[in-house]
């Protein structure tokens, strides 16, 4: 990715500054902040086909699956506590730093990325933050959903 770190805290911003605007703009904005919580991505594709990737991109993601696997199994079995969650917020955020460092996308491709390690990024606060693991779980579920439907990935298992 170019800019990597100054593109990152764009996009930090931008989500920054939409939550102080939602909180200005009362209910139907509390709406829209809820359907964006509940896993809604508004992710654009290209004009035919799939956006392409990277090594770096495709490691990067699978390892993110790798490591929601076993935290979703044990949350359905009553067994994801908040020491799990951290790890699994800590694993999030190291794999989005990895491909925010090394991913070399053209740019169309790359802002659509961004928005999926936004949403990863978002993931890992809602699971260290809150007492409540699903909807962190949830909106890595639905980030590791939509990858495979806007990027080229050979292998990726749906």
């Amino acid at each position: 990715m170019k800019h990597g770190t100054n593109v990152l805290l764009a996009v930090l911003i931008t989500l920054g500054l939409s939550g102080v605007a939602g909180a200005q703009q009362g209910k139907h904005e509390q709406g829209h902040h809820e359907m964006h919580a509940s896993g809604e991505l508004q992710l654009q594709r290209p004009e035919s086909g799939k956006w392409a990737s990277d090594e770096s991109l495709r490691q990067g993601m699978s390892e993110l699956e790798a490591a929601f696997g076993p935290a979703h199994a044990a949350y359905r079995n009553d067994a994801f506590d908040a020491e799990q969650a951290a790890g699994l917020a800590d694993t999030i955020e190291q794999k989005v730093n990895f491909m925010f460092a090394n991913c070399r996308l053209p740019a169309d491709a790359d802002a659509e990325l961004h928005k999926l390690l936004a949403a990863s990024l978002d993931a890992a606060r809602m699971l260290r933050e809150s007492d409540e693991p699903h909807r962190g779980l949830h909106r890595l579920h639905r980030v590791l959903q939509a990858y495979p439907e806007h990027f080229e990935h050979p292998g990726w298992a749906d």
